[in-house]
């Protein structure tokens, strides 16, 4: 684990694609000849409205995206979130199923009194769905949906 944890046992499960970046602006990026996928770029006012919800609850980052699963890629992540002030303090292993799955198998890891949100673009989060902050793939992470995981994680 690479972050430490806080007084308050708060955590937000973090998706990249859909969430950190969108398809709305790799589409535009692309037409200007920069490849965001290829190059593990973020849409930077998606990273401002993490910090706002980092900022505002306290909560660790934990990495459920398949970024966690490529070292080029939680690198690049790593470096992004650094930039904005942030850190990751763990990532979900992946055990195969759903992504529910891969957080489940996390709390089993860590036991505790867990308050927790889920960023993602997809649904797949089994037991976890009542958690999930759902984002449009075509927009990513805005105001809206921050505002929503900002609620969620502070009860």
């Amino acid at each position: 684990m690479e972050g430490k944890v806080g007084a308050m046992n708060k955590v937000l499960f973090l998706d990249v694609d859909g969430v950190l970046n969108n398809g709305e602006w790799a589409f535009t990026m692309h037409r200007q000849g920069v490849r965001v996928y290829r190059d593990d770029l973020l849409y930077e006012p998606s990273l401002e409205q993490l910090r706002r919800i980092v900022q505002a609850t306290g909560a660790l980052i934990v990495v459920s995206s398949a970024w966690r699963q490529i070292p080029t890629c939680y690198q690049h992540l790593r470096e992004w979130l650094e930039k904005y002030g942030m850190e990751i303090y763990d990532k979900t292993p992946y055990v195969g199923g759903d992504r529910g799955d891969d957080i489940s198998a996390w709390f089993k890891r860590n036991p505790g009194d867990w308050q927790y949100a889920i960023l993602d673009d997809d649904y797949d989060m089994g037991d976890h769905i009542d958690h999930l902050v759902r984002t449009d793939f075509d927009l990513g992470l805005t105001e809206r949906e921050a505002d929503r995981c900002i609620a969620l994680l502070q009860g």
